[in-house]
């Protein structure tokens, strides 16, 4: 039932969350795109429907249209209560309520059409989902400028994401001052909280884990591993290094190691059949990482990269593992070029992501190490799954966190009540196309240095051919960002002596393309560098 109430807080704020939600059907829905964003938004959704079940929630549009599909989504996911919605730029009730939440980093329009009644009229806060599209980095770096206010704020789903936040932020002020001598900028509020599951829907039965295992073919001691999600190599995660780390783990356990990539499309067996859970993303595109906390709410161990919310969420032998990584120092400035390719148009979003990503290392040997430990001791993933699940049920399942999401919109109207006085200023364009490895520095374990020894690996008879022919390491080479001239050429003089990163790039002559072409050598493990 939707009324388009015009005034008084019937409810208030007892029996349903102390803000409006902005109702878009794309980010609360996976019937047209299942990415991230769109799964996070439905199972947001369902958790308002669990939280307050017969409660009163309130919409928030500009059209009445949403509201009606937003009431009909509500009421699928077993809602028996009132959705009440509010029209923008908003209205007396939606002051009193407070705060409007939008599914993303809050837009321009919504901030500009909010002061139009006023900028203590109520906050706007969001959530981030990826940092490195043109799209979000204007979001996040705009927050910093007119028309937010003190008391709008973000939701940032990871560590990795407040601190790209700050990042794009700070260098919006900076490029401020230093062009036009500004001297006040916003700050908004920022607070880290995850993104939830729903944890009673993953939980796994032993029947139906053995009847899907049996419709696989799996005995009782294959050992599947199971990378779900989008199938990107470019996007999500490289299976290269996996793949061949799972082949040398299976010469030193006598279980059978199987691995299953399991894509976004619904496979009921596959979801039920599996052992382990892996997600070694080296993708910049990644921020929080959803996949291994469903993982947990269904009980399984998580193998995953260290990196991006996989910090947050996977705690290092306790849920699972979490396989260091590399990449480029921000003080070499080796992705400048892929931010300006990028602005300019010669290379498109999937172009700079997956660049970037051919110049991120996932570990090798600590990732064999990890699978043989996973794959010969059942007791450890018995231990981890159950760490994992009782993790999600206690600080992930969705109405866990709406309560967190509450907390913050009353954070914020303290704030916006404390409001003395109120001066706008319009938003200045300008360009946020940094660096993705200065940008995204928190992503990896380390950052290698110039002192660090390099040893050329030995390869069988097909040498470096192997690796060229395969297309989803070959496919961002060309002559001007990743020539096959230049890989060869680091290659044959690591290989003829010895070498650090800083000689060795000096004997090749130190470029953004050379180091890239060194940090490919290293991700699929052709060269490797210790300190």
């Amino acid at each position: 039932m939707v009324r388009h109430a015009a005034q008084g807080l019937e409810h208030g704020g007892l029996s349903g969350p102390n803000f409006a939600l902005c109702y878009t059907g794309d980010a609360y829905s996976t019937s047209a795109k299942i990415m991230g964003r769109q799964s996070a938004g439905k199972a947001l959704m369902k958790g308002v429907a669990r939280r307050w079940t017969d409660g009163e929630i309130h919409g928030f549009g500009a059209s009445r249209a949403p509201g009606q599909a937003m009431a009909r989504q509500l009421k699928g996911d077993g809602f028996t209560g009132t959705v009440r919605w509010r029209m923008a730029p908003g209205d007396d009730v939606l002051s009193q309520l407070g705060a409007v939440y939008y599914p993303a980093p809050v837009t321009l329009d919504l901030a500009h059409a909010r002061n139009t009644r006023g900028p203590t009229s109520y906050s706007l806060f969001g959530v981030t989902h990826t940092l490195s599209s043109e799209a979000a980095m204007d979001s996040l770096g705009r927050l910093a400028i007119a028309p937010f206010q003190p008391w709008d704020g973000l939701i940032c789903t990871s560590t990795v994401a407040l601190s790209v936040a700050r990042r794009l932020q700070a260098e919006m002020r900076d490029w401020q001052v230093e062009h036009l001598g500004a001297t006040r900028f916003n700050t908004p509020a920022m607070k880290v909280i995850p993104l939830g599951v729903d944890a009673p829907a993953r939980a796994r039965t032993p029947d139906r884990i053995a009847q899907a295992r049996g419709a696989l073919g799996l005995s009782d001691d294959d050992v599947a591993f199971l990378f779900a999600g989008r199938l990107v190599f470019h996007g999500k995660a490289n299976p290269a290094i996996f793949y061949r780390a799972a082949e040398a783990a299976q010469a030193r356990v006598s279980q059978r190691v199987v691995c299953i990539d399991a894509g976004v499309y619904p496979n009921e067996q596959i979801a039920k059949s599996y052992r382990v859970f892996t997600s070694l993303s080296d993708n910049i595109q990644e921020t929080f990482g959803l996949t291994p906390v469903e993982a947990m709410a269904a009980g399984l161990p998580n193998l995953v990269s260290d990196w991006n919310g996989y910090k947050d969420t996977v705690r290092e032998g306790v849920d699972g593992f979490r396989i260091p990584t590399l990449a480029p120092a921000p003080a070499w400035g080796t992705g400048a070029d892929l931010g300006l390719r990028h602005a300019l148009g010669q290379d498109n979003y999937d172009f700079l992501i997956g660049r970037a990503s051919m110049a991120t290392v996932v570990a090798f040997e600590p990732l064999v190490d990890r699978i043989v430990d996973l794959a010969s001791d059942p007791a450890l993933r018995r231990r981890m799954g159950e760490a994992g699940r009782a993790r999600a049920v206690a600080d992930y399942d969705w109405p866990v966190i709406l309560d967190r999401y509450c907390d913050f919109a009353a954070d914020l109207g303290e704030l916006r009540r404390a409001a003395a006085s109120l001066r706008t200023r319009p938003p200045v364009p300008f360009p946020l196309r940094p660096d993705p490895f200065a940008l995204f520095q928190d992503h990896p374990t380390a950052h290698p240095g110039d002192d660090w020894t390099v040893t050329a690996m030995p390869l069988d008879e097909r040498g470096l051919d192997r690796f060229l022919d395969l297309h989803m390491a070959n496919y961002v080479m060309d002559d001007a960002v990743l020539p096959e001239s230049t890989l060869r050429a680091i290659l044959a003089e690591a290989s003829a002596k010895s070498h650090t990163i800083g000689t060795l790039l000096a004997a090749v002559g130190r470029t953004f393309v050379s180091e890239k072409a060194l940090m490919w050598l290293m991700k699929f493990d052709i060269l490797r560098a210790q300190p």
